[in-house]
């Protein structure tokens, strides 16, 4: 591996440009697609000689790259460009439907298996009876004494409620309130549910600290350019993050113990004012409680067992735009901080 400088350098001279060959799609259209009607992409790849790969994503995005077979006419890449945006408008007008026809049934899918996923089903929960309730006094109010009769039921359902358990559903035992945001529960569910994942099932609030698998052999470096400027930060230098890892063993907490892992050098760019450097300090914190690389599958090339991030999004390029990982993006600083509040990582 080079000298960390000339990758730094190497990097930001590749930073910026669009490609003919490149499509960025919704995360949740691409989910779709892919998990629904795989056949149709599996068609269109077929049909006009193409493989789709994930080339990068942003919080919200996938930037999908078709790569054609050389025997393939010069006008081939970009009849199947026009061929896959029309499939995933086509998607999106299906994923529509469903969303609408789940949330006039009722429907809404709940696992077992992620405690996470209890929030928001008893927020749907929560919803459902405040709109019985409405429905309830709305039809009362015609009848005579109606509205009496219908307050004392909507008084009853209020203490029932506040004393039911929100993830048993039962009515508490052993009442246990949080002392940050006061959600009361049963002694017992709410210490297994801290025990998966040490946040208010109800709200998502931190107690404690998170913790996550990043191998712990990295290192976070750090360098600042002032004759570097970012779009939308011309004002500015720039902050240069380099993390470096060297190659290692899977431990227990990883997806294949004793696997060995190749190492990873990756670069980032913050601008150099007073919200990039707070930015920078949370970006520390969360490489400290090992959570901005974990290991897995690359989204980019398909290979296991390899370091990859962690759903906290860093600019790897200078230029081009969210699509291509880089500035401007006038809201990145604003989202990353959520991203990070998500993990437990704020100022406080």
């Amino acid at each position: 591996m080079g000298s960390p400088v000339s990758f730094v350098f190497s990097r930001m001279a590749a930073c910026g440009g669009t490609s003919k060959n490149k499509v960025t799609v919704p995360k949740y259209v691409w989910d779709f697609l892919t998990k629904e009607s795989p056949t149709k992409l599996v068609k269109l790849q077929d049909e006009n000689k193409v493989r789709i790969l994930i080339d990068g994503e942003t919080s919200e995005i996938y930037v999908l790259r078709l790569t054609t077979e050389a025997h393939v006419a010069g006008n081939g890449l970009s009849l199947a460009r026009k061929a896959l945006k029309a499939l995933l408008k086509e998607t999106e007008k299906e994923l529509k439907k469903s969303q609408r026809f789940h949330e006039l049934g009722g429907c809404m899918a709940f696992s077992d298996k992620s405690m996470e996923h209890a929030a928001a089903e008893l927020h749907y929960r929560g919803g459902q009876a405040a709109f019985s309730r409405g429905q309830h006094s709305v039809g009362s109010r015609g009848l005579p004494g109606g509205s009496r009769d219908s307050r004392r039921d909507e008084l009853a359902a209020e203490d029932d409620q506040e004393n039911q358990c929100p993830i048993c559903l039962g009515e508490i035992q052993n009442i246990k309130t949080l002392e940050k945001c006061r959600h009361s529960f049963c002694e017992d569910c709410i210490t297994r549910a801290l025990q998966v994942k040490k946040a208010c099932p109800m709200c998502g609030r931190f107690y404690g600290q998170l913790v996550g698998n990043q191998p712990e052999n990295g290192r976070m470096l750090i360098s600042k350019d002032s004759s570097l400027l970012l779009p939308g930060y011309e004002k500015y230098g720039t902050i240069i993050i380099q993390y470096v890892f060297p190659p290692g063993i899977q431990g227990a907490e990883h997806p294949n113990p004793g696997i060995r892992y190749p190492g990873t050098t990756r670069v980032a760019y913050l601008p150099d004012c007073a919200e990039g450097n707070k930015v920078l300090a949370l970006f520390k914190k969360a490489f400290d409680q090992r959570l901005t690389f974990t290991i897995g599958t690359s989204m980019t090339t398909g290979r296991p067992n390899v370091i990859t991030w962690n759903d906290i999004h860093h600019k790897t390029n200078c230029t081009g735009g969210p699509q291509l990982f880089g500035y401007p993006d006038p809201t990145y600083l604003t989202r990353v901080q959520e991203e990070l509040r998500a993990k437990g990582i704020s100022e406080d």
